[in-house]
């Protein structure tokens, strides 16, 4: 089981996802938490370090266990993610490639997808937080 945390963050009925320079999926910005810190204190470090930006107030949304894209046959992930506002505007820095804003078709659309991002965005088009 890989233990992550990730960001959910929504702009005009689109989720926020990012790809890293290594691999050819969008997935929420964040990863793996540290020996010694919190989920907070990790996804506050993620998404510095990916995108640039401080968070404020995060707050954990829900936790999933989905099959780890990019990890091997069997791999599990165990992600709990969090929402806050972002203190500044977005940008790709350190490992990240680029980001982008989807819709649910958008990132079907995609030719490699993360199963847990598809849980995920399933359950924002569910809230109406993101459009299908």
């Amino acid at each position: 089981m890989i233990t992550v945390v990730g960001l959910v963050h929504v702009e005009a009925g689109r989720l926020l996802v990012v790809r890293s320079r290594d691999k050819k999926a969008f997935y929420l910005p964040g990863g793996k938490i540290e020996p010694g810190e919190t989920p907070v204190e990790a996804v506050r470090r993620e998404v510095r370090e990916e995108l640039g930006v401080e968070l404020d107030r995060p707050e954990v949304l829900k936790r999933y266990v989905a099959p780890a894209y990019g990890e091997g046959e069997g791999a599990m992930v165990d992600m709990t993610c969090f929402t806050a506002a972002l203190e500044s505007t977005p940008r790709p820095t350190g490992e990240i490639a680029e980001l982008t804003w989807v819709t649910r078709a958008e990132y079907r659309a995609h030719a490699e997808t993360a199963p847990a991002i598809h849980e995920v965005l399933a359950d924002l088009v569910a809230s109406g937080l993101v459009r299908p």
